[in-house]
């Protein structure tokens, strides 16, 4: 594993955490190698939008922050990179939404490390 894929992995997926927090879509899918695979609980499905809207997201689960985070990139080569991140999202009240994992694969572009697939699990 190149140090440098590695750094560069984690700068790209960083970039896209601060853009989700921002709910800056614009920014999210210019880090976006479209379609983008989604892996649900037993299908996966190729979209041309984001499977998530941040600001939705935020609303519909109250959620306020995230906290205990893991992130790190697990493996990377000249073309391919992937990501694991989990933590604990709550609300502003420090309540309790859920724990989660997520992994994220990325791919070098011309323009840079690109997310093509992402699968989320929600830890019970």
């Amino acid at each position: 594993m190149s140090k440098n894929n590695e750094i560069e992995v984690l700068k790209a997926y960083e970039q896209y955490l601060a853009y989700f927090l921002d709910n800056n879509m614009n920014g999210i899918n210019s880090l976006v190698k479209f379609p983008i695979t989604y892996i649900a609980d037993g299908e996966s499905k190729s979209l041309d939008a984001f499977p998530v809207t941040p600001k939705e997201m935020m609303e519909n689960k109250q959620w306020d922050t995230t906290i205990d985070t893991d992130t790190y990139v697990h493996g990377t080569n000249s073309n391919k990179g992937h990501v694991i991140s989990s933590g604990t999202r709550i609300r502003k009240d420090k309540s309790v939404i859920e724990k989660y994992t997520v992994f994220y694969a990325f791919t070098k572009t011309k323009d840079g490390w690109k997310m093509y697939a992402i699968s989320d699990i929600i830890l019970e």
